[in-house]
């Protein structure tokens, strides 16, 4: 998606609040840029080739087999890497949801097949190769429960189950199938560092899947892809996973209260979600209302028209500080 994607910030020259962003609202952790600042020096030198180390920090973290995790140029390397290693199989994908899944799987000739989410405790597939999901789903919030899913995956042992979390730490309630993991080859998670730590620029996530697996989509990629800033920034993270859990259960109440807002304001309809990020329904078209905000007022929201399966007069909101959640009401009242 090089058009139409969130935070095309770049695109207006004054803007003042950007709610079209799923990063964490608190921002950049104020300890990871302190640590970022004293490790400037490392960009003088390459990076290891494949982010060793850091794979194996993960690993022990995680507490998963030798050779189970992959460090990939942000979440979205890993979608690509994955098509690309089954290149020319079908895939299913469940709309709405994050459209760089069938942009990846274009570009490596797979046969692609859409459903609606609805339809995924009842679907056969026995025809499919690989099964894309998003949990919690982008852009609506959409939560697939987890013992379901793991039905699904142990009923199709031949199907590679592909899940994206990276939005799983936005949530109250443990969804993640990480542990889950050591017990099924065709299992395929795939996380983002960029989100919870607020570091969307610095291109960084990972994925895990079996030994087997891995050491495929290895003999894929160049070396180097990871910079080395990025890599001590994955060293950080995974040294303070909890440092902003505390500002999660805050983030998803002021989320909760936004949604609630938004929803008595006339001629506006809110699409409930349990995370910090959802979808909004207005009379016109997204796109004009997107323009007028970011021209007008300063603040821009994420147009979610060009995701499959949703009307031209949908629009994403990511949940900001309560200040400036109240000037998008505000706004919000004044143009209904």
């Amino acid at each position: 998606m090089i058009k139409g994607h969130g935070d095309d910030i770049y695109d207006f020259p004054d803007i003042r609040i950007n709610f079209s962003s799923n990063v964490i609202p608190s921002g950049l952790n104020s300890a990871l840029k302190e640590y970022l600042c004293l490790q400037m020096k490392c960009i003088e030198r390459y990076p290891e080739p494949l982010g060793e180390s850091l794979a194996s920090r993960i690993e022990d973290v995680k507490q998963l087999p030798v050779g189970s995790a992959m460090v990939t140029n942000g979440a979205v390397e890993a979608f690509y890497l994955i098509a690309e290693l089954f290149q020319g199989r079908k895939s299913l994908i469940f709309y709405p949801s994050f459209s760089e899944y069938e942009d990846a799987c274009r570009k490596s000739n797979h046969k692609i097949e859409s459903l609606h989410h609805t339809k995924f405790e009842e679907t056969d597939y026995s025809e499919t190769d690989l099964v894309w999901i998003c949990n919690p789903n982008n852009p609506d919030g959409r939560i697939y429960d987890k013992e379901k899913l793991l039905i699904q995956i142990v009923a199709n042992p031949s199907v590679i189950f592909v899940v994206d979390e990276a939005y799983s730490d936005f949530l109250n309630t443990d969804i993640s199938l990480e542990t889950c993991l050591t017990g099924y080859k065709n299992l395929i998670i795939v996380k983002s560092l960029t989100k919870n730590f607020a570091i969307p620029g610095l291109r960084l996530g990972y994925l895990l899947a079996n030994p087997f697996i891995i050491d495929r989509l290895q003999k894929q990629v160049m070396p180097w892809r990871i910079n080395a800033l990025a890599l001590e920034a994955g060293r950080f993270c995974f040294s303070n996973l909890n440092l902003d859990k505390t500002e999660i259960s805050k983030h998803i109440k002021e989320s909760l209260r936004l949604q609630n807002e938004i929803k008595g304001i006339d001629g506006f309809n809110v699409v409930a979600s349990l995370t910090t990020f959802f979808l909004v329904e207005t009379p016109v078209l997204a796109a004009d209302l997107k323009e007028q905000l970011a021209h007008d007022c300063g603040i821009l929201i994420r147009d979610a028209s060009n995701f499959k399966g949703l009307s031209d007069s949908c629009f994403r909101i990511s949940v900001q500080s309560h200040e400036e959640n109240n000037q998008l009401i505000e706004v919000l009242k004044e143009w209904s």
